[in-house]
């Protein structure tokens, strides 16, 4: 991942170069972003994702890409950066 500056609204492009929309299947590449201040507990759950795909619920006014916990669920429950994902 690239150490620039991030610049607001993210841009939607994954780390594999990929443009990311609502609805795509991704793979989550790195939950780095999201769990800095966590509990351990809530760490290991975030890191446990790592390698496994989801589908991008939502984008915020920033740029983030919200996905679910579940695979089979599509709640917006935590956020990565666009580059932390690849579409699968």
């Amino acid at each position: 991942m690239s150490t620039e500056p991030l610049t607001f609204p993210l841009s939607p492009v994954g780390g594999n170069g990929r443009a990311l929309s609502v609805g795509d299947a991704v793979v989550i590449q790195s939950v780095k972003s999201c769990v800095t201040e966590l509990p351990e507990e809530d760490k290991s759950r975030l890191f446990a994702l790592v390698g496994q795909r989801r589908v991008i619920v939502q984008f915020d006014q920033s740029g983030f890409v919200w996905l679910s916990f579940s695979a089979s669920d599509q709640s917006a429950d935590f956020c990565l950066l666009p580059l932390e994902v690849c579409r699968a």
